[in-house]
């Protein structure tokens, strides 16, 4: 910036600024500040217990989205058993370091996860508005217990939470139906072997 700055000095036709005096009249600058203006609204939303008002609205959508988020479309009940391989292989958009700076990934590096550690448990992709998925979730979950994860693709996370006293997750946005070509459910993804370098999806017929 400095370099800029000398050498614009020094170009022919640019000298540097001169005071050239006040020309004109001048007015204060009258503008209110910005910080006062919202602390002024903000006191009289309090006073007229319209900021409460708003707090309670806003609580009572979060609970009634917890209780049912909206539902990812295009899916549905599987009509039959089927087995298919998924390869969990991404391609990275950017470097991935180590905690002190070294590179272990460059970017658009192709990465099986697998090849680092085994997948976890397994995921259980289901509707929890339909009573038979519902069954066969409870089933599968008393088969393989913590390592299940129930994941709702509709339905109501929360009351199955209180119903199993256990954690039920919901594909937010249908992150997990399009990362793993979801359109069956229930959906079970495991790794059978821990030596497999792909998942195997079973679409169960509930």
């Amino acid at each position: 910036m400095r370099r800029l700055i000398v050498l614009l000095l020094l170009l022919p036709g640019v000298s540097p600024a001169h005071d050239l005096g006040v020309f004109g009249k001048t007015y204060p600058i009258a503008e209110p500040d910005f910080l006062v203006e919202v602390q002024a609204i903000a006191m009289q939303k309090v006073a007229s217990g319209e900021w409460k008002r708003l707090g309670v609205e806003a609580q009572e959508r979060g609970k009634r989205y917890f209780e049912h988020p909206p539902a990812v479309t295009g899916l549905h009940p599987a009509r039959k058993g089927r087995a298919r391989r998924f390869d969990p292989s991404i391609t990275l958009s950017e470097d991935i370091r180590d905690a002190d700076g070294r590179l272990l990934f460059a970017a658009g590096t192709t990465v099986n996860p697998a090849d680092i550690a085994p997948f976890p448990g397994a995921l259980l992709y289901l509707s929890g508005d339909d009573k038979r998925q519902v069954a066969l979730a409870e089933k599968l979950v008393k088969q393989k217990g913590d390592a299940l994860k129930v994941i709702l693709v509709d339905g109501s996370p929360a009351e199955l939470m209180r119903k199993w006293e256990r954690p039920v997750y919901f594909d937010q946005a249908g992150a997990g139906v399009r990362r793993f070509g979801l359109d069956t459910v229930p959906a079970l993804i495991t790794q059978k072997n821990p030596t497999d370098r792909f998942l195997t999806i079973e679409e169960i017929k509930p």
